[in-house]
């Protein structure tokens, strides 16, 4: 598999041969070939942290697709994309990464002190920190006021990125700008993904 379209087939015909509860135990082979595939994505190895099986389900969004869902040793299930992992990403992909990581002690802030359940279906597993005024939205405000953004970026230990020593007014303006401004909530994985933008 050389070419990225020989890749997204190969994986789609994985994704395609239907549901499945554990790729590990029944389909070891697959199992395999998609935690190397996990490996190039962009948020690895955050991402694959303590995943012991991954199956695939309905898509929540089309219910006559599937999806690949990592499961952890702890019970959790969060999706992840294929696609994601072999598709070339935008610039602004790694400039809105450095966005999330500055921001992320606040979103484990707030994760550490509020309760575990959504606040749209009350269901307490697999619990996302959403933005109620998006975070794209939150972005492109800030924008407006700090044009001058970054273009070169660091990565931390866990391959996430950062800005640099630099751009660290840009960071704490941004840091500052996100905390005076984000509205912050649970949300279960189906509500989150579901909820229109």
């Amino acid at each position: 598999m050389t070419t990225q379209t020989a890749k997204l087939e190969y994986f789609k015909i994985i994704l395609n041969k239907g549901l499945c509860s554990s790729l590990f135990k029944e389909r070891p082979q697959d199992y395999k070939d998609l935690m190397l595939l996990f490996t190039k994505h962009p948020e690895y190895p955050y991402k694959t942290r303590d995943v012991i099986d991954i199956n695939i389900t309905q898509n929540t969004l089309n219910k006559k697709a599937f999806q690949f869902n990592l499961i952890r040793n702890n019970g959790d299930i969060e999706d992840i994309s294929y696609r994601y992992c072999i598709v070339k990403h935008k610039d602004n992909h790694c400039f809105l990464g450095a966005m999330r990581t500055c921001i992320k002690p606040q979103i484990t802030a707030f994760r550490n002190t509020n309760l575990s359940i959504c606040e749209i279906c009350g269901k307490t597993e697999n619990i996302h920190i959403d933005h109620i005024y998006t975070f794209k939205n939150l972005v492109t405000d800030f924008l407006l006021l700090n044009p001058n953004k970054p273009t070169i970026f660091n990565q931390n230990t866990d391959n996430q990125h950062i800005f640099r020593k630099e751009d660290a007014n840009f960071a704490n303006k941004w840091f500052q700008y996100h905390k005076l401004n984000a509205t912050l909530r649970p949300l279960c994985a189906k509500c989150n993904l579901t909820r229109k933008k």
